[in-house]
């Protein structure tokens, strides 16, 4: 049994759980290392590939998920045993479904102390070489007065199952993390006692914190989100880390006179201050140009807004890292309709590409000159300044969204390194679809394992087959909600209130991308065979939600199907082509982590009867996608990327375990009643 020890500190609670459920590969009992706090990691610290320590929730700065040990090699990667798993405490062993949220926690780790977080905000500090736990805080939520005699009341926050909480920053002797209440907290490295707390964003207007905090040169960085549920518009802000001070905010909708603020309808306050744009994603920094890069939602609604391309929605921003002022925007859908957004996170790095450049050349020209009183022809040169394309070494950032596009770009500029033309794209003429005419589709290989539009435009298109199940009825012969056939579609397929129109959906979607910097190679894992279907809500019809803001306000009838397959790719950012891909029989929501010994780590969901509802890790080669291991089988789904750290000279990996809301559980042909284990687990794995 159990001995836990409740000791409320300030405004959190501190849960000390001795003998808690660990195992462990050794018989010895774990003890608890004593926590050295973390001093202002410098920006160097921050920038250089993750090695003994995992710093950051990305592993660095430039969002590599990346490390420099190579203690596991291929050669001897296939003999990683089980050093220890523990069971958090936060799933109740009788319930093991949905209601414990989804485990997307990457954690990190500093001087042998393993910090994490769960789907409700609970942060905990492990021994990384053992499980052993040093403390677990639990946030507190706001609770309403009693009602009063006329029975008036207020509603209280309600946590839920949680949500998306995937990860935590340290620095400066805390620990950040985000709370489903729209919170920053900070709190003690040494003993999880709360030393301050932030609103980012306020719940009751629809806000949380959905993304890790990023630490930066004393600043801690944190976006808040509504989704699509009718809350306020997204914000990026950034804090003291001494104190929780706000330095400086910036909004994804902008006001009337800042840039972009024409894009939007100048009489519709509503439109701006409901206006999505969630900020899904961590940002990438890049400390030598002071800049924070990230990628933005949708707008909302998703239909039926006035004209506009709704800057700065569905866009990479790079802001002033101290000024928080916006430096470029790339927009990569415009006047969204399809929640085709960019909740993946990003990735820098150094590359070569033929730039556009003034460079001066000689020119040779014929000119008649009088030599003794005769005309002669004589070659003369003059210097001249043209453009041309050369090759150079630009510092890029690349994107995946959600339809499989990659959009590399240069970071100083914002512009494009390879080449993304503004497509023609179907659009519809009915009243308030207002569907934008060109979208910009880049010329790199899409990631996807579906077939692209017969015009030329590159787009995804859907058979409305999707992957047939015995329970399943595809788009193809189904008949819509209204009673109509569907129609089958490609992404930026405009629809309106006449017919359902099927599309691609959410594939590429917050599964943890990374970057190879010996290959040069942008590491994606996402879903493929999801589809869904809309039709337009006009604006008379929407309604307005609790929050104060219309919401997705979308009529739709989605893929039911329990198995859509997945994708994992390599893409050389130099030249935007493949060097591997893999379909996968099940989705690959987990996302990937890679070592300087060419190995790359990445999770599963579960395939096969047997497995169903069992995740494992697998190892494979960086450069080919060859598999060199596989786990045994976990508790539940991996939702989360892995990580890799080294403590005591042994270098560690692991992975939270306990499934995710998008897909619980990927069964094969045939299957139906698909499970949705659920867990709040950690393996973690080293050499014998």
């Amino acid at each position: 049994m159990r001995r836990v020890a409740l000791l409320a500190i300030g405004s959190c609670l501190l849960v000390a759980v001795v003998g808690a459920s660990v195992t462990r590969s050794g018989a010895a009992p774990a003890v608890p290392r004593a926590i050295t706090p973390s001093p202002a990691y410098t920006a160097a610290e921050l920038n250089a590939p993750a090695g003994n320590n995992w710093l950051s929730h990305m592993g660095n700065l430039p969002g590599w998920r990346y490390s420099s040990l190579t203690q596991i090699s291929k050669s001897n990667v296939a003999t990683l045993k089980e050093a220890w798993h523990i069971n958090l405490g936060t799933c109740p062993a009788g319930t093991k479904n949905a209601s414990c949220g989804s485990f997307e926690a990457n954690a990190v780790v500093a001087d042998g102390t393993y910090y994490t977080t769960t789907p409700k905000g609970d942060v905990f500090a492990l021994d990384a070489a053992t499980g052993a736990q040093i403390w677990h805080y639990v946030p507190t939520f706001f609770t309403p007065p009693p009602c009063t005699p006329t029975g008036s009341c207020e509603q209280g926050f309600t946590v839920g199952t949680g949500g998306r909480q995937p990860g935590v920053a340290i620095a400066e002797g805390k620990v950040f993390a985000g709370t489903r209440d729209g919170f920053i907290v900070a709190l003690d490295q040494v003993t999880g006692k709360e030393l301050w707390k932030t609103e980012v964003g306020p719940w009751r207007k629809g806000s949380k914190v959905s993304s890790a905090p990023i630490y930066a040169n004393g600043i801690v960085l944190s976006g808040d989100s509504s989704g699509d549920n009718g809350g306020i518009s997204a914000s990026m802000h950034a804090y003291d880390a001494v104190n929780g001070r706000e330095l400086w905010t910036w909004t994804v909708v902008p006001a009337p006179g800042q840039p972009g603020g024409s894009t939007w309808p100048a009489n519709d306050p509503q439109g701006r201050h409901y206006a999505g744009g969630s900020i899904w994603e961590s940002p990438i920094v890049d400390t030598k140009r002071g800049l924070a890069i990230f990628g933005t939602g949708n707008a909302n609604p998703w239909n039926s807004r006035a004209p506009g391309m709704n800057l700065w929605t569905d866009s990479i921003v790079a802001l002033n890292l101290y000024t928080g002022q916006l430096v470029w925007g790339y927009q990569t859908a415009h006047h969204d309709l399809w929640d085709a957004d960019l909740p993946n996170n990003g990735v820098m790095f150094d590359g070569k590409y033929k730039v556009p450049t003034k460079v001066t050349i000689k020119v040779k020209y014929k000119k008649r000159i009088r030599v003794h009183g005769k005309l002669k022809t004589v070659i003369r040169t003059r210097k001249k300044v043209v453009t041309r394309n050369v090759l150079k070494t630009r510092p890029a950032v690349a994107y995946v969204n959600k339809y499989g596009m990659t959009f590399i770009l240069d970071r100083e500029t914002g512009k494009p390194l390879l080449p993304i033309p503004e497509e023609k794209v179907p659009v519809s003429t009915a009243p308030e679809v207002n569907s934008w005419k060109t979208q910009p589709i880049p010329k790199a290989d899409n990631v996807l394992f579906n077939k692209l539009s017969s015009d030329g435009t590159r787009r995804p298109c859907t058979d409305g087959n999707v992957t047939q199940t015995s329970n399943y009825q595809p788009f193809a012969t189904a008949t819509a909600p209204d009673g109509k056939p569907f129609k089958i579609g490609c992404a930026y397929d405009p629809y309106d209130t006449t017919e359902y129109v099927v599309q691609p959906f959410e594939m590429m979607d917050w599964p943890a991308s990374s970057y190879s910097p010996e290959n040069q190679t942008f590491i994606t894992c996402g879903v493929t065979d999801r589809a869904t279907s809309f039709k337009q809500i006009p604006r008379a019809s929407q309604v307005v939600g609790a929050f104060g803001g219309y919401g997705a306000a979308r009529l739709s009838q989605g893929d039911t199907s329990t198995s859509n397959t997945g994708n994992f790719s390599a893409l050389k950012v130099t030249t935007g082509k493949l060097t591997w891909h893999q379909h996968w029989p099940s989705p690959c929501y987990s996302g990937s982590v890679n070592t300087a010994s060419g190995i790359t780590f990445v999770g599963w969901l579960g395939v096969g009867n047997a497995q169903d509802g069992k995740g494992f890790l697998e190892a494979q080669d960086t450069k080919t996608g060859a598999s060199l291991w596989k786990s045994p089988l976990m508790t539940a789904p991996v939702g989360a990327a892995p990580i890799t750290y080294s403590v005591g000279g042994k270098q560690y990996v692991s992975v939270s375990v306990g499934g995710q809301s998008h897909n619980d559980v990927s069964r094969p042909l045939g299957l139906t009643n698909p499970a949705r284990l659920r867990d709040d687990s950690i393996y973690t794995f080293v050499l014998p």
